[in-house]
């Protein structure tokens, strides 16, 4: 058995709203990281940009050939699991209703079945298994600030210095933005950020075309356009930045999405990044080369806004 929560005490997965404390090694998730999961920001019991997410459950469940209509993976099931799991781990912790709190909803294939060879191929049979896992959000995160939600802005510090890494992002177009469960590339690239004591890294592929941060998006502003890598043969769709795209439009912003190089992207105007659990974050400074950032903390400032006005707030039949 795998232990889940021994990393930390203000941590807690659940399983149908039950904190479960351990994972059968079988468990195909372990084995081949067979699995896919969403990570989202919770504050007073209201899940943030909670559309992308439940688009990003259903895409995933779909893109991986996990197993259709059998009611595993309904909005309304899913909705009332992670209502549960909030509800009990605010009492288990004795918190406030305004706390912060970050969910991870990870979902694996399952055991294999017993008639079932060993092996990569699934049965169609398989039983996939929804995890809530529940975090306190009270320690300095990798990326500051914490979306910085009705503060005062401050260039000094709501930007970032960022470089790139040596580690690629993997080339494979049948999974290229799916949050899948096998992130090593993402792991060992996030090894190189920590050891240069920055604050992100920028992740190329074997093509030479920037991808992303090691764990967020990346758009550049240059005049009245705002630019994304495409994400067809590596990358992550984030869910901020899916929703980024009707919001930048409403502002103004003409959108486009390409295949960026690292030459054309320091000839940007600005640089931002965007990650579910921290917002906007603008850059300051690529390698030598610094960006202005005032385009970059207005985006943000309407990020913050648009997630507070259309947050999903768990009913009362979520919450026990």
């Amino acid at each position: 058995m795998t232990n889940l929560n021994a990393h930390s005490s203000s941590s807690i997965t659940y399983l149908k709203g039950q904190p479960i404390t351990s994972l059968s090694v079988q468990d195909r998730a372990f084995h081949y990281g067979d699995g896919f999961f969403t990570t989202l920001l919770c504050l007073d019991n209201a899940l943030l940009n909670w559309p992308a997410h439940w688009r990003r459950l259903e895409q995933s469940a779909q893109r991986l050939c996990f197993p259709e209509g059998t009611g595993w993976l309904d909005e309304s099931t899913v909705l009332q699991q992670i209502g549960l799991s909030v509800f009990h781990f605010n009492q288990q912790l004795g918190l406030e209703t305004s706390s912060y709190k970050m969910l991870k909803v990870l979902v694996s294939r399952g055991l294999p079945e017993p008639h079932q060879a060993r092996g990569y191929a699934f049965s169609k049979e398989a039983k996939p298994l929804l995890l809530i896992q529940v975090s306190q959000q009270t320690e300095p995160l990798n990326f500051p600030p914490l979306m910085g939600l009705n503060q005062g802005l401050d260039e000094a510090c709501y930007s970032m210095e960022i470089e790139c890494c040596q580690t690629q992002a993997c080339i494979q177009p049948q999974l290229a933005g799916v949050k899948h469960l096998n992130r090593l590339a993402n792991v060992l690239a996030r090894t190189e950020v920590l050891q240069k004591q920055q604050d992100e890294g920028i992740m190329l592929n074997a093509l030479g075309f920037v991808i992303g941060g090691t764990q967020s998006n990346l758009f550049m502003i240059k005049g009245h356009q705002v630019m994304t890598p495409k994400l067809d043969k590596s990358g992550v769709e984030g869910t901020t930045r899916y929703q980024l795209f009707s919001l930048l439009g409403s502002l103004g912003w003409e959108w486009l999405e390409a295949d960026i190089t690292l030459k054309w992207l320091q000839t940007a105007d600005e640089l931002f990044l965007s990650n579910a659990i921290r917002g906007i974050m603008p850059v300051r400074k690529l390698e030598s080369k610094l960006f202005k950032v005032d385009n970059s903390l207005k985006i943000q400032e309407e990020w913050n806004k648009w997630q507070l006005k259309n947050a999903l707030v768990l009913k009362r039949e979520h919450l026990c």
